[in-house]
């Protein structure tokens, strides 16, 4: 069943968006330049705006069919929705608003489960004015779940938040989102953001959808890449901690066969090995080698074929199969110089400084703001 099934046309002065598109993922990120119409699709699906013509459809249930003249209000779209500022109510305390707008009665259990994974059991009597900028967005997420939604729609909930805060609130959402199995949408401008959540994407580009599906197969679509590039390609891996090597000041961690080191703040005690944890690792800092090299100080080498190459302007970006995905970024004349092309077998060579982690368990803080 998909999550989502939208179709219509919507026209205003200057723009018009023309979409059609079905998602099946339990996280989808929202993906596309300012203006592209981002949160106009999610207004759409929220009933904030109308279409010309057309249906959508959520978790089975049509909310809009213009043929039909269906057009369900937003209060009866059962849809979850997080405003980039939070929207709370400043006259009431933080257990006010998680509890506004209820239509059925609360569970006591389900309250505690939601803002203890939140981390805000604590805030419950404290007033919005008096809690930080990190806590009221937990709270509008809190709010939303406790509304028991078909779908959670979050638009660009993280781009108030300094990048710790930001990493923290995706950290506390997955188990989340996995413990209640809610779809989500998420919109971000930020691709590391939206990577952390999901490999699944759907770019947006000039109020049409340019893609749909998983990252690294989007890279081969023109327009997909056009787009994301501008953001800044990224790696996503995800990774299990195998041990804390204190002495070296390295994280030992693998992939299948495959063991791979990154830089530590861990010092090991209390550590429960065999967490996942998501690692970031730019193109750029990837380097290709058609051997493996010995007497180096590149601790990270390990072998793949590639999969596909992307020719954009005056760079090649290979990607490459090691059990997980790779993208790597050459030259031209290095595409050449190596005789690169699909099927090569090739070595992936990184420093373990290069490896970013936005895990609770590995960043630079212990409190939660």
């Amino acid at each position: 069943m998909s999550v989502l099934s939208a179709s219509f046309l919507l026209s205003r002065p200057g723009f018009t968006m023309d979409i059609n598109c079905e998602l099946q993922t339990q996280v989808t990120g929202i993906f596309g330049p300012s203006g592209a119409g981002k949160t106009t699709f999610l207004h759409v699906l929220a009933g904030l705006e109308t279409p010309d013509s057309g249906s959508v459809v959520i978790q089975n249930h049509e909310v809009f069919n213009s043929a039909k003249k269906v057009n369900l209000p937003p209060e009866k779209r059962k849809i979850g929705y997080v405003f980039q500022e939070g929207r709370l109510f400043p006259h009431l305390n933080v257990a006010q608003n998680l509890k506004y707008g209820l239509k059925q009665k609360l569970n006591p259990e389900f309250f505690k489960e939601v803002t203890c994974l939140l981390k805000i059991s604590n805030i419950m009597e404290k007033k919005v004015s008096q809690i930080s900028g990190g806590q009221g967005q937990r709270v509008a997420i809190g709010r939303a779940i406790l509304s028991s939604p078909d779908i959670l729609v979050l638009d660009e909930p993280f781009s108030a938040l300094d990048k710790n805060l930001r990493q923290h609130i995706i950290y506390l959402l997955k188990p989340l989102i996995q413990k209640f199995n809610i779809p989500m949408l998420v919109i971000s401008h930020d691709l590391s953001d939206l990577l952390m959540l999901s490999n699944q994407l759907m770019i947006i580009h000039e109020g049409k959808c340019a893609g749909y599906g998983n990252y690294y197969d989007l890279i081969g679509k023109k327009e997909a890449i056009t787009e994301m590039s501008k953001s800044g390609l990224i790696n996503t891996i995800e990774l299990k901690i195998d041990r804390v090597d204190k002495e070296g000041g390295l994280l030992i961690l693998s992939h299948g066969e495959h063991q791979i080191y990154a830089e530590s703040w861990l010092d090991g005690d209390n550590l429960n090995n065999g967490i996942q944890v998501n690692l970031f690792l730019r193109p750029e800092d990837v380097t290709l080698a058609r051997h493996r090299i010995e007497d180096i100080s590149i601790q990270n080498q390990i072998e793949g074929k590639i999969e596909k190459l992307i020719t954009t302007d005056n760079k090649v970006l290979c990607v490459i199969d090691h059990g997980f995905k790779l993208i790597a970024e050459v030259t031209l004349a290095t595409k050449q110089k190596m005789n690169l092309e699909k099927g090569t077998k090739i070595w992936s060579l990184f420093k373990a400084a290069a490896l970013k982690s936005n895990s609770e368990r590995i960043v630079h803080s212990s409190n939660l703001l």
